[in-house]
């Protein structure tokens, strides 16, 4: 069976392709993803007091109010790796990004960075805030949510936006060929 030579015509050609801010976004993601994965998986040697530590200084700070980075963490090396299969993925759909099976891989890639995000926090709030409870016990409220939580939020509430951007594309373009 072969794919359909023709595109049904209230498909509009933007329908088919990735918008330019998911793009942009995905690109920022697969860079950030890379760099926080290797933050976590080059271990003592990027953590604080070690040799590459100087590489990482957002993330030595980070790691004073989320313990799950500052040394080993099973949860957080395989999240580390989930970032890394991601990554491969993105640069997939970034050589690919003008065709209508990008706009389907980053719709796949993006709910699993949607979920793994949700699953983390599920994890520390389901573990009585093991990693990240120091901070609020010594009265750093503050720092809690500006460090710990705020720039996490980001992504929950990105990946959710082009979730709905991307299921709305592929919603419109299926619906187009059923009644065409």
């Amino acid at each position: 069976m072969s794919a359909p030579t023709h595109i049904p015509a209230r498909v509009q050609p933007a329908d088919l392709r990735l918008p330019r801010w998911v793009v942009i976004w995905f690109v920022i993601t697969a860079a950030i993803q890379t760099y926080d994965a290797c933050y976590v998986l080059l271990g003592s040697l990027s953590h604080k007091g070690g040799s590459m530590a100087f590489l990482w200084p957002g993330h030595v700070f980070y790691s004073s109010f989320d313990h799950r980075y500052a040394g080993f963490d099973a949860f957080g090396s395989a999240q580390s790796w989930a970032n890394l299969l991601e990554v491969i993925a993105l640069i997939w759909v970034l050589f690919h990004r003008e065709r209508w099976s990008a706009v389907i891989v980053g719709l796949m890639v993006t709910v699993a960075t949607f979920w793994k995000t949700v699953i983390y926090f599920l994890v520390e709030a389901s573990s009585g805030l093991a990693m990240t409870k120091q901070s609020l016990d010594d009265g750093n409220i503050g720092g809690f949510l500006m460090v710990a939580v705020l720039p996490n939020l980001v992504w929950i509430v990105v990946p959710a936006v082009v979730l709905v951007v991307l299921a709305r594309q592929v919603y419109r373009v299926g619906l187009s060929c059923l009644t065409r």
